[in-house]
């Protein structure tokens, strides 16, 4: 083991020793004790890890289940759109269905997942008098952020893009995984093939996107599912084929007058 290896080692058993140091003192305190040791110690670790303020960790953003640590979705957004990625509710989301696209700064890696009240069922996980019953959207939102976290955003995460209903699940031995394939979006290529042959017709543009807006939740040509390509491109031959008619069909009038 050379020189640098041997500090790195004796770096992490002082970090260690430190930390175990810290959940001591914490668990002096009535609100911190009843997580235990090993919970305490738990989230503490894994906060350094995903640099997270400890303290705010064990206030809530981070859960410890059955010796798992899991962690908020409103951390998990919030770590997500730190490091550069972005996340979007789809317009077509209901209060019983939550429909999130996420999209990773660096790759351009897209994906989109949905969790409802029916997976809920499906998965015997919904009871009307809890918290499905009385808060459908939170809940769907909740599911639908951490599948999104685990499935595009693992490096953010770090293993802990579990909920706490979702460990408690885990510890019960009611485990649903929604695995869904990401959804492959227009090329570059084929966005700018698109653009060349609509060309200055704006109007018409604006109108096309807006059509597939309201049936795919598209905000640009960069977000439209690449299955469409071949449909997109018959609309706009068919609508220059229409234009072009028009226009000789103008021309033929001007000269017969």
């Amino acid at each position: 083991m050379d020189d640098f290896q041997v500090d790195k080692y004796e770096a992490s058993i002082a970090n260690i020793e430190n930390t175990q140091k810290v959940c001591q003192m914490l668990l002096k305190q009535k609100h911190y004790a009843k997580m235990g040791e090993d919970g305490i110690f738990a989230i503490v670790t894994r906060a350094k890890s995903l640099n997270i303020d400890p303290i705010d960790a064990l206030n809530g953003a981070l859960y410890y289940v059955n010796g798992k640590v899991g962690m908020s979705t409103e951390q998990m957004a919030t770590l997500v759109r730190q490091a550069g990625h972005s996340v979007v509710k789809d317009e077509k989301s209901t209060p019983t269905c939550c429909i999130l696209r996420g999209k990773r700064k660096d790759n351009g890696d897209t994906w989109t997942v949905s969790f409802s009240i029916d997976d809920a069922k499906r998965a015997g996980i919904y009871n009307d008098k809890g918290t499905w019953g009385k808060y459908p959207s939170t809940m769907a939102y909740n599911r639908a952020m951490a599948l999104l976290c685990r499935q595009l955003f693992p490096d953010v995460i770090k293993g802990a893009g579990y909920t706490m209903d979702e460990l408690q699940e885990i510890k019960e031995g009611k485990v649903r995984e929604v695995v869904q394939e990401p959804e492959i979006l227009l090329s570059e290529a084929q966005v700018e093939e698109i653009k060349a042959l609509v060309g200055d017709d704006w109007e018409f543009e604006k109108e096309l996107l807006t059509r597939l807006k309201n049936a795919f939740g598209c905000d640009g040509w960069d977000q439209v599912p690449a299955k469409q390509y071949k449909g997109v491109i018959h609309v706009i031959q068919k609508h220059n084929e229409e234009r072009l008619k028009q226009e000789l069909n103008a021309e033929a009038t001007d000269v017969a007058e």
